[in-house]
């Protein structure tokens, strides 16, 4: 059964989901107790847009196995899916309590939070997010959820979404860490929101808000003259997107 199982693991690797579910849903007609095979059948129809379906996958396996922390990640990506921030929330709780390390799941912790309006609490995960870039090298975020080559729109709407969203955050925290006077941590987020929606991130008022800070410090004999002003398009710095040279942090097929 354990070659069932890798050619399920194989499947979601190249992305043929539908073939993922046939073969995780063969492994647990004969082991029905088997909690990563219940966990690994979520996140292939969490990929097909089935939410309501990968929510009770992934229920069952946490249900059978509580401390796997990908259940937990993909049940919020299933939450995410049908807009249940709150629930969505919780899940991501567990999975960033049993993983601390996974960048990923704090970010979406933030996206869930901020969208129930825990604008504090949203803050405090995307700065850990971002805190854990910078240690590992990594890209702060997962892509955006996209659509399998065989085209799915729904998946494709939700990818969009989930970019706003993510940009908006990023442009959010970046406003928070200016505010703070942390303004190195500022451009690094302003950046991030800049690969994403380069038009939003343009319109916001960070650049205006960081030239303040830039003629203040000037005032006080900084040297930062090279840093635009307000009315200059495109980013403050050169976007700069981090892209990993070794494994992810997490062995677990990514959404997306």
């Amino acid at each position: 059964m354990s070659q069932r199982f890798d050619l399920g693991v194989h499947y979601l690797l190249q992305k043929e989901h539908e073939k993922a579910v046939r073969a995780f849903q063969e492994v647990l007609r004969e082991e029905p107790l088997n909690a990563r095979g219940w966990s690994y059948l979520g996140m292939a129809q969490a990929h097909l847009g089935r939410a309501a379906e990968a929510e009770s996958s992934l229920s069952r396996a946490i249900a059978l196995a509580p401390q796997n922390a990908e259940a937990w990640f993909h049940l919020g990506v299933a939450r995410s899916l049908r807009s249940e921030w709150p629930e969505a929330a919780s899940a991501y709780r567990h999975a960033v309590a049993l993983v601390p390390d996974d960048l990923v799941a704090w970010h979406r912790l933030g996206v869930a939070l901020a969208e129930c309006g825990e604008e504090d609490s949203a803050s405090a995960a995307f700065e850990r997010a971002l805190v854990l870039s910078r240690e590992t090298g990594e890209r702060p975020l997962e892509e955006p959820l996209r659509s399998t080559e065989s085209g799915d729109a729904h998946l494709n709407e939700v990818g969009e979404k989930e970019t706003l969203r993510e940009s908006r955050s990023w442009i959010d925290l970046a406003l928070s860490l200016l505010s703070l006077g942390e303004e190195e941590e500022a451009v690094a987020a302003y950046e991030r929101a800049y690969t994403l929606d380069p038009e939003r991130a343009a319109k916001s008022l960070f650049r205006p808000m960081l030239q303040l800070v830039t003629a203040a410090s000037e005032s006080e004999g900084a040297d930062l003259t090279d840093m635009p002003g307000p009315a200059v398009a495109g980013p403050v710095l050169p976007p700069t997107p981090r892209r990993p040279d070794g494994p992810k942090p997490q062995n677990r097929p990514e959404v997306g």
